[in-house]
């Protein structure tokens, strides 16, 4: 899974304001990936919020796939 810079830095400085009063219990990255996801399906069954949700995610993969450039050629060719 790849994580933008961005969101990994405030992840990082999320994590380290809890150290200093959490210690060797302060969340890791997969707490906070695992506590995002389940809030994202929890999220995903109310019918208003799935909207939302969905049109964030369109918008996310049509901007990551405009940065992509054209595929490549033989990606166009059909296979035999």
């Amino acid at each position: 899974m790849r994580v933008p810079p961005e969101i990994l830095d405030e992840i990082r400085e999320i994590r380290i304001s809890l150290e200093s009063k959490y210690k060797a219990a302060t969340p890791s990255f997969q707490d906070f990936t695992n506590v995002a996801l389940t809030e994202l399906i929890e999220a995903w069954k109310n019918p208003e919020s799935q909207k939302r949700i969905l049109d964030k995610l369109l918008d996310r993969r049509k901007n990551a796939r405009s940065r992509m450039g054209p595929p490549p050629k033989s990606a166009r060719k059909p296979y035999k």
